[in-house]
């Protein structure tokens, strides 16, 4: 079976892992710090925090950057549940806009109307690693006097005008889950521009204490004052450990996607039954995900699985359950709920096995 995700760990990381082991220094120490340190340069990155997943990322950000109970976060509906639970989870409501069929990304034309006074900010998902319409969001922000927190879980190298994404806006949160890029089996980060929101992250991610502020004493270290609520959301060195060492793979793991992604979009544009996403000049995605619209999605289903070949939904809308309250009305994300799919795309697929998968694609859209 041609598997849909698989994950990436270096032969050496392990040794790696052993000598942190070994170290007897397991906790936040040298090797997060270093992580983070080259994750900056390789990204070219301000400023970044490490946490321990990425959904840790997303909570940090939005209690940063001030969203409070009873306050609105518009967001998308189409993305992993943790994007929107964490807005849950500081007291703030989730308020869904429609998504592009094109793209599967929140759609700036049905943010506005949805502004209120009790809107704090906008959650921006770069769904599957293609950028969202930055430009245009930043301006509804910008009108608005709203924070923009971007979801770029997914997007990792990905760059929008010639920029990664991580550099572009106030707080960009990532993921380093086990089925990503780079891994740390669970990890994330959050980056921003300005320095006093990074050390305010740094703060809040080990229970607002600043270590560089504390009192150094033959009795221990300790923090005079703590003037914002905090979590335990720190990233350790043995995760960080693993990341430095799938860090170092990454040029050539995007290059295979990107690579990967270029045969799909050739061999599968203009098929029957098969629609590709529209993915326009000056945004450059990352290929974590590969989705297309299909017509009779169980029918391409059966004939993948079949033939060896595992897709997978992936997502679901998340309006649909109960903890965000009623379904909404929106078309298109109702129109997505029905036909996406998404295909095989990560490092351990051969160029046979891509051909294969995109044979059979042809050969599924022949006979339906």
């Amino acid at each position: 079976m041609i598997k849909l995700f698989y994950p990436f760990i270096p032969k050496e990381a392990g040794e790696e892992i052993k000598k942190v082991m070994d170290s007897g220094w397991v906790n936040t120490g040298n090797k997060e710090k270093k992580f983070r340190e080259e994750l900056c340069k390789k990204f070219n990155w301000s400023y970044c925090v490490a946490t321990n997943s990425g959904t840790s990322a997303l909570r940090l950000a939005l209690s940063t950057a001030g969203v409070e109970h009873g306050d609105e976060v518009i967001t998308t509906p189409w993305t992993m549940i943790a994007t929107n639970t964490a807005i849950l989870e500081q007291g703030a409501k989730p308020v869904f806009s429609d998504i592009k069929y094109d793209t599967l990304n929140i759609n700036p034309e049905d943010i506005e109307h949805r502004i209120t006074n009790k809107t704090k900010a906008i959650m921006a998902v770069h769904y599957a690693g293609y950028p969202v319409d930055h430009t245009e969001i930043c301006e509804i922000a910008n009108k608005y006097n709203l924070h923009i927190i971007e979801d770029a879980a997914q997007a990792l190298g990905s760059k929008y005008r010639g920029k990664y994404i991580g550099r572009l806006g106030e707080y960009c949160c990532f993921s380093f889950q086990a089925t990503k890029i780079i891994n740390t089996v669970d990890g994330g980060a959050v980056t921003t521009p300005i320095l006093d929101n990074y050390e305010r992250l740094l703060a809040k991610s080990w229970f607002g204490i600043n270590k560089k502020k504390r009192k150094k004493s033959l009795l221990g270290n300790f923090q005079e004052d703590i003037v914002e609520l905090g979590f335990k959301y720190n990233m350790n060195d043995v995760t960080a450990t693993l990341g430095l060492a799938s860090l170092k793979y990454f040029d050539e793991l995007l290059d295979n996607r990107k690579l990967i992604g270029s045969i799909y979009r050739k061999e599968l544009a203009d098929l029957e039954n098969i629609q590709l996403l529209n993915y326009e000049y000056g945004k450059d995605s990352n290929y974590w995900m590969f989705p297309i619209h299909v017509k009779n999605r169980g029918s391409f289903t059966q004939y993948m699985y079949s033939n060896g070949i595992e897709v997978g939904i992936h997502n679901h809308r998340n309006d649909m359950w109960s903890i965000f309250g009623p379904i909404k009305n929106l078309p298109n994300t109702e129109r997505v709920e029905n036909d996406i799919i998404h295909i095989p795309i990560h490092s351990n697929l051969k160029l046979q096995d891509v051909y294969y998968i995109t044979e059979k694609i042809k050969e599924w859209s022949l006979i339906k």
